[in-house]
């Protein structure tokens, strides 16, 4: 164990430059030993006080740890469901608009040519000598004289996708003019959407 001197200060010096200070003690009192005191704790020295800071431990315990854990997992059983619903709920507001932009088109397209149109395509059709045939699904007759589409413009010249099976996939029937959803998904609400 060091020594001090008694108000000298000469052991002084080769003790505290590891601990980073460099200050003499005052003449009139004489240190306390630092090899009493304990890691985090304040020693005192003459008139001078001077905080050791201690080696503290980092990081979290495991009780910390599952708690965080738990808390995560709790909050993602309620945003998890709440934002699917949602996003379903987008899909299902963008087939509804979709496939209103197709039946009315082919209605406009019956109403001109008075027949459905041969295939859901041919309401994007140039002009009538583009459409596909010149009978619909129940016989009648496409007036390709009268047509005056194309009754929809998309930006990709296709038609409006299924949001649900990504592709202008959709179940048309020639010859009553009826267009589906060719998803086999249920809607929130618990019917198919096939059926709307």
């Amino acid at each position: 164990m060091p020594s001090f001197g008694s108000g000298h200060g000469t052991d002084w010096y080769a003790i505290w430059p590891s601990v980073g200070v460099n200050i003499a003690p005052p003449a009139c009192e004489s240190p306390q030993p630092l090899w009493n005191n304990r890691l985090g704790t304040e020693v005192e020295v003459g008139m001078v006080t001077i905080g050791w800071i201690g080696h503290r431990r980092r990081g979290f315990t495991l009780l910390e740890v599952l708690i965080v854990i738990t808390v995560i997992a709790i909050l993602s059983m309620l945003i998890i469901p709440r934002a699917m619903a949602a996003r379903r709920t987008a899909k299902e507001a963008q087939l509804r608009g979709n496939l209103k932009q197709i039946r009315d088109a082919i209605e406009r397209f019956e109403g001109t040519t008075a027949a459905w149109p041969p295939n859901i395509n041919d309401v994007m059709a140039a002009n009538g000598a583009a459409v596909s045939s010149d009978m619909d699904g129940q016989g009648g007759q496409v007036d390709r004289m009268a047509y005056d589409g194309p009754y929809i413009v998309t930006g990709d010249g296709t038609l409006p996708k299924d949001p649900f099976t990504g592709a202008s996939d959709w179940n048309y029937n020639n010859a009553t003019g009826d267009v589906h959803s060719s998803s086999g998904l249920s809607a929130l609400g618990g019917s198919s959407y096939t059926s709307w």
